[in-house]
């Protein structure tokens, strides 16, 4: 076929067709089936019941924000720190949303916008901002049905499972989730001093949240990643250039060992607050719907509207520099923030955590996927929780 030549031109239809995007979702359905499980478990553990799990899933469809709209709901937090939360942890797909929509074709009205805007996720951001030629409204919506069967599938599993399974294994496969983030941070940070600074100052800001008494005392969860997470990027934002250089090799360093330090000093001898352990050991009961319903419909549309209003409304590309560079940091500065040092806290036990951690950070290093990544934090976990009882 000639170069700049539309297929849609010829074949009549606009753009791909729905069947081409089933087919590329595919691989995202089965990928999502997997770590959603691990989000399944997780609710499981905090108290939520399979249905609550799983209507958090469909409404949301989003890691990072569920991790943290969960947190929130466990703790009874409040709606503005809801809805700030899942602003600023879901910022990324703004960005996604502006570049789907230049390659978007007019079959894309702004209804169809409105609708589709829901199923925009990274990996299915990925595929579609990738095809060379402008996809239409078809193909998305083809796109998107496996990725979402998949992510409300796989959770819907791992939160039934997660109430049946001994506490040993449920707590080990609860990792599964940070070692998802971990595989999406590492590698990049891995090729790029700035992201690299950025996700460790965010992780030291957040351990500074969570280890210093009156802090932790007075700065919710959601608020504490929120915190950590603005304050690395627009901090490496403005410090970029020089963090390309040696003084990022030398900040990397130093941050480190601060956090290897944390890991050393604070988090072996860390109690977990009474309101955590207990809703830790709630699993099998669900969460009071008196608090689960109003946050879960704040939640659910806080995170449609950054996704919806962007793809709707605009055309144009960012421009401006340190704009575009913030949205770059700011999904990293997030992941940072919500893994550590919760982590290190997610199995129940400091020795399990610790190893699945380090098993994460390896395969990371080694850029594997992210279902290689999860499954092998929860593998080592679940090996050392087995030894452990034993010993």
């Amino acid at each position: 076929m000639p170069d700049g030549e539309n297929p849609a031109e010829n074949s009549g239809q606009n753009g791909y067709t729905m069947g081409e995007g089933v087919r590329d979702g595919l691989p995202i359905g089965l990928g999502y089936l997997s770590v959603s499980f691990s989000f399944g478990i997780l609710a499981a553990s905090k108290g939520l019941s399979a249905l609550q799990a799983a209507l958090i899933s469909i409404t949301n469809i989003t890691s990072a924000g569920q991790v943290a709209g969960l947190g929130i709901m466990v703790a009874s937090g409040g709606i503005i720190a809801m809805i700030i939360s899942q602003i600023v942890i879901n910022l990324r797909y703004s960005l996604m949303s502006i570049a789907l929509s230049q390659k978007a074709d007019k079959t894309m009205t702004p209804l169809l916008r409105m609708l589709l805007a829901y199923g925009i996720t990274d990996e299915i951001f990925g595929v579609a901002v990738s095809k060379k030629y402008e996809f239409g409204a078809r193909y998305f919506f083809g796109l998107t049905i496996l990725p979402v069967i998949g992510w409300v599938s796989g959770t819907v599993i791992g939160a039934a499972l997660g109430q049946v399974f001994p506490d040993f294994l449920t707590n080990a496969l609860a990792i599964g989730i940070y070692g998802m983030f971990v595989s999406i941070v590492v590698p990049k940070a891995k090729h790029n001093k700035v992201i690299l600074s950025a996700a460790l100052l965010s992780c030291i800001l957040s351990s500074i949240l969570f280890y210093v008494p009156v802090l932790s005392e007075h700065i919710t969860q959601g608020f504490a990643i929120i915190i950590a997470a603005i304050t690395a990027a627009i901090v490496c934002v403005f410090a970029g250039k020089k963090l390309e250089g040696k003084a990022g090799t030398v900040f990397a360093i130093a941050a480190g060992c601060v956090l290897a330090a944390v890991m050393a000093i604070l988090a072996p001898s860390y109690v977990m607050p009474e309101a955590e352990s207990v809703a830790a050991d709630t699993a099998g009961c669900s969460l009071d719907n008196r608090v689960f319903i109003p946050l879960l419909i704040v939640m659910a549309v806080t995170t449609y509207l950054v996704r919806m209003i962007p793809f709707t409304l605009f055309r144009k590309k960012l421009e401006n520099v340190h704009v575009k560079a913030f949205f770059e940091y700011i999904p990293y500065t997030v992941l940072s923030a919500m893994t550590f040092p919760a982590i290190l806290y997610s199995t129940g036990s400091f020795i399990t955590a610790l190893l699945g951690f380090a098993v994460a950070m390896i395969l990371g290093l080694f850029e594997r996927s992210l279902i290689i990544v999860a499954v092998g934090a929860c593998l080592a976990s679940l090996a050392a929780g087995v030894v452990m009882m034993y010993i």
